[in-house]
């Protein structure tokens, strides 16, 4: 195991073909703007590097943890339980306490025997979703008969896509507005600021989306793009895009930029079939036809076993995180 430097590490993985997005330039930089030295590099060899990620480094109560957000690798062939396995257990020799691994890559019984193999388990309770959906863009876009009746409400409106490569102070502003509507709607707290949307753009991994009526930005979206795949990550809309149906239209637009964009593949984000108001979110990104598929997920591993109780009760109870 090796510890890097920030321009070793983005030099090591720009020959990579697999990078999530929790691992790429834009999240560090959104992540690192205000504590770059709590972050962390690792890479599994230097001369010949097939994993690499960046963790986050944690401290509470006296207990050092670090979190690792899903892994870039090389190519495919690196992805084997093996290199997993010997990955993790140096991880697991930094002197960390704990160490939580979050990965949203699709789900890989090589990657589960790898962890495992490492001496990794699931940890006590899930906080993150386990489900997404990936839409075929070569293949023709079929939609439900809720999602037909709001296009066509939406086609009454002259609502178009607005695409920002690079944002600037005023496009990370609207961003922010939209959201946070929607956080107040929701009683979410909003996880960025102003700045940290225009960090997560700058380097161009993530894509900034409006929909507009008239000239008004009434819905947005950020999604991340690496080789043919794209992911999306934040939406939102205002008050005036649910009277006018915005989200169907910025959906399917955005499918049709990407579609022209060499892009084969759409991962809908995070799906949560719930029993309250989440159930909606769920319902509306189930109403394109896909490919439903099992993510990784979390992983952990206790110097301590009390540990492994505790951090359940600080997720649910303290930090009171939505346990799934």
């Amino acid at each position: 195991m090796n510890i890097v430097n920030k321009k070793a590490y983005f030099s090591i993985i720009e020959s990579f073909k697999i990078i999530p997005p929790t691992q790429c330039e834009g999240w560090y930089r959104m992540h690192a703007l205000y504590h770059p030295e709590r972050i962390i590099f690792l890479v599994n060899h230097l001369e010949s590097p097939t994993i690499a990620c960046f963790g986050h480094i944690k401290k509470m109560l006296g207990i050092k943890m670090i979190l690792i957000e899903g892994e870039c690798y090389a190519d495919e062939s690196s992805q084997n339980s093996g290199d997993i396995r010997d990955f993790y257990k140096q991880v697991k020799e930094l002197g960390f306490q704990i160490v939580e691994v979050c990965s949203n890559a699709t789900y890989d019984f090589n990657y589960e025997t790898g962890l495992r193999q490492a001496g990794f388990l699931r940890p006590i309770g899930q906080f993150s979703l386990p489900n997404t959906k990936i839409i075929h863009l070569k293949e023709p876009l079929t939609v439900s008969n809720d999602w037909r009746k709001n296009l066509k409400r939406a086609k009454k409106h002259e609502l178009f896509l607005e695409s920002i490569e690079i944002p600037e102070s005023n496009d990370s502003k609207s961003f922010i507005d939209i959201y946070s509507y929607m956080g107040k709607l929701k009683s979410l707290s909003i996880p960025f600021n102003v700045e940290q949307i225009k960090e997560l753009c700058r380097t161009g991994d993530f894509k900034l989306f409006f929909v507009k009526k008239e000239n008004r930005r009434i819905a947005t979206t950020i999604i991340y793009q690496n080789n043919n795949v794209a992911v999306s990550y934040y939406a939102a809309a205002n008050a005036e895009a649910r009277d006018v149906s915005a989200s169907y239209c910025m959906y399917v637009e955005l499918l049709n930029y990407l579609k022209k964009n060499n892009v084969d593949f759409f991962d809908m984000g995070k799906l949560l079939p719930a029993t309250d108001g989440v159930n909606n979110v769920f319902l509306f990104k189930n109403g394109i036809q896909g490919t439903h598929i099992q993510l990784n997920g979390e992983w952990s591993w206790y110097k301590k076993s009390i540990y492994r109780v505790g951090m359940y009760f600080v997720k649910k109870y303290l930090v009171r995180k939505r346990e799934l």
